[in-house]
């Protein structure tokens, strides 16, 4: 991620108050204002989240495992990105950890307007030289619901908040040639006040305004098509459309 013309934030701005670290076969970064003795011993031992007594699974497939977790007087969230066979692993050698893509993507996102999680810290576990497992850990969300629990006979301010923000952040994105990957309600979660986007270790920093554009007509259409196909509601599809197109994106 790094400055261009369209107005992306200084990588550089965005490493201000983050502090590495490295201990047994573990290395990491973490945001200076959660530093301490508990976050410490968390990304020591990352996978006890999982084991603890206090810890709740959230989700666990082939590729990820989440677990909420608290400390410090408040709840996070640790994602750990599985390591599926020796082939993955050996494309992690010449490539960021998801988890670590994630936690700067958050950062940027955060920097330019785009509200999503927290980034609190990521660490990458080394074997043999080679890179295995990840963990990014971020503030967990409380009094939420995810996008995809809406549907045409939800409360219509509801819909309105999470579809304007929704387009709001593909305009964002536009502005500073970024793009998200995976655009769908899943991956939104919506709160009292506030609309949160979910899992950005697909996003993308374009330098070619044209590759960006065909980025988010992918995510535009993912949008869509969940609407549509994967779980049809007329009226949120057709008010996607609606805004998408007011915005300036194709949408066929």
């Amino acid at each position: 991620m790094t400055t261009h013309a369209g107005g992306t934030a200084d990588f550089a701005q965005l490493k201000n108050d983050v502090e590495s670290w490295r201990i047994c076969g573990l290395q990491g970064a973490f945001v200076s204002r959660y530093g301490s003795p508990m976050l410490q011993s968390l990304l020591s031992h990352p996978d006890r989240s999982f084991e603890e007594p206090g810890g709740e699974l959230i989700k666990s497939d082939v590729k990820t495992t989440l677990a909420s977790t608290s400390f410090d007087g408040a709840r996070f969230v640790v994602k750990r990105y599985n390591c599926k066979n020796a082939w993955h692993r050996l494309r992690l050698a010449v490539s960021k950890s998801r988890a670590e893509h994630s936690f700067w993507a958050a950062r940027q996102f955060t920097r330019i307007g785009i509200t999503t999680t927290s980034p609190v810290a990521w660490a990458q576990e080394t074997s043999f030289g080679l890179r295995a497992r990840s963990w990014f850990v971020y503030e967990h969300t409380g009094n939420s619901i995810r996008a995809d629990a809406l549907n045409d006979g939800s409360d219509p301010q509801q819909i309105e908040q999470m579809l304007s923000t929704m387009v709001q952040n593909l305009v964002r994105m536009r502005k500073h040639r970024l793009s998200h990957g995976d655009m769908k309600p899943p991956n939104l979660l919506i709160t009292p006040d506030k609309t949160v986007l979910l899992d950005l270790d697909g996003v993308r920093q374009h330098t070619d305004p044209k590759a960006c554009e065909r980025a988010l007509a992918k995510d535009t259409a993912r949008w869509i098509r969940w609407w549509e196909k994967n779980d049809p509601q007329p009226r949120i599809g057709e008010r996607s459309r609606t805004l998408l197109k007011a915005a300036g994106f194709a949408v066929n």
